[in-house]
């Protein structure tokens, strides 16, 4: 059975718990360590990231595992419109707290960690 989830870690500069966070990923296998996603929070304008919005992350650090679906249906004129869709089921906030369930994510929902 294949996994079809995705792990996201917002952080943004100046950050110290996202720099913490950063340090103790880079502990980790190659493996774990290309299963974490890192995505910034804010855009240069200082707004939100469309996918921060989109997933309501509002702190930094915060990781968010998504299930990644792909939704279609037929149009009216016969063709298959597929749209991309995640949907949030896992979320931590605060380095202390991603840094504790970090194994444990990366296991149940990656093929990163051998059985």
């Amino acid at each position: 059975m294949m996994k079809h989830y995705h792990i996201y870690v917002f952080s943004q500069e100046n950050c110290p718990p996202c720099a913490r966070l950063k340090e103790h990923v880079s502990g980790l296998t190659e493996a774990q360590q290309a299963e974490l996603d890192f995505v910034p929070l804010r855009a240069p304008n200082g707004n939100y990231t469309a996918l921060a919005e989109e997933l309501k992350v509002e702190l930094t650090p915060t990781l968010v595992v998504v299930d990644e679906e792909v939704e279609c249906h037929i149009e009216d004129d016969g063709f298959e419109d597929c749209d991309y869709v995640e949907e949030p089921v896992e979320r931590f906030i605060g380095a202390n707290n991603i840094i504790e369930h970090l194994d444990a994510t990366i296991d149940a929902y990656t093929y990163a960690n051998p059985e």
